[in-house]
């Protein structure tokens, strides 16, 4: 069930809120309840779990306020909670990825595990649950996987073009989400744009003028 609700943004200020979203599967619980609302037996089908071992996620992920109970209603004398998330788009504080030389820069370590540890065990999953499906009889339709990992020296310019015609694809692919139909297969799209260093020796301080 879609749930018509503007985007939220959440701002992460602190280390301890931060390290509430370092599991790749929270990761993946709050994916599935962006713009729906799901029970904790529903996402659990989803990702092939068994709902044991999702509750104890959904405490901390609703604790921090990430997720939140859209509905609440009695099933077999038992009291069953419909989530939704309440975190659309996480705003985290640059000044927690300051990096330190001597300190073990928790911080950027758990952007780094939650995002590519997330998208190891979407993709895994997602081979997975496609498998299963063919195996039941579903119609085959090959798509295209694209993983790839490309170092190249490129000037400063070149370089600003490129960050601002990747930053407008993904505003792009984000924007196709609020014209799709729930038929519509999701797709999900990682992006790791950086410069790449080398310990270098005979680097030399230039002096300001």
């Amino acid at each position: 069930m879609k749930k018509d609700k503007a985007k939220k943004h959440f701002h992460v200020s602190d280390l301890e809120t931060l390290r509430a979203i370092a599991d790749p599967l929270r990761v993946q619980i709050m994916e599935l309840l962006e713009g729906q609302m799901l029970t904790v037996k529903q996402v659990a089908e989803k990702l092939g779990l068994a709902p044991s071992k999702l509750y104890y996620h959904f405490g901390a992920l609703e604790k921090f306020g990430f997720i939140e109970v859209a509905e609440t209603r009695m099933v077999a004398n038992m009291l069953e909670k419909t989530y939704t998330s309440a975190a659309h788009v996480l705003d985290v504080d640059p000044a927690l990825f300051k990096f330190s030389k001597e300190g073990d820069n928790e911080p950027i370590n758990i952007l780094l595990s939650s995002t590519i540890d997330a998208t190891r065990e979407d993709l895994l999953r997602s081979m997975q649950a496609r498998q299963f499906q063919l195996d039941q009889g579903a119609e085959e339709m090959p798509r295209r996987v694209i993983i790839n990992r490309v170092v190249s020296s490129v000037s400063e310019k070149r370089i600003a073009e490129f960050q601002e015609r990747l930053v407008k694809l993904i505003q792009e692919f984000e924007a196709e989400d609020k014209a799709s139909k729930p038929t519509d297969q999701p797709y999900a799209l990682t992006v790791a744009f950086y410069p790449s260093f080398y310990f270098d020796k005979t680097v030399r301080k230039v002096k300001k003028k």
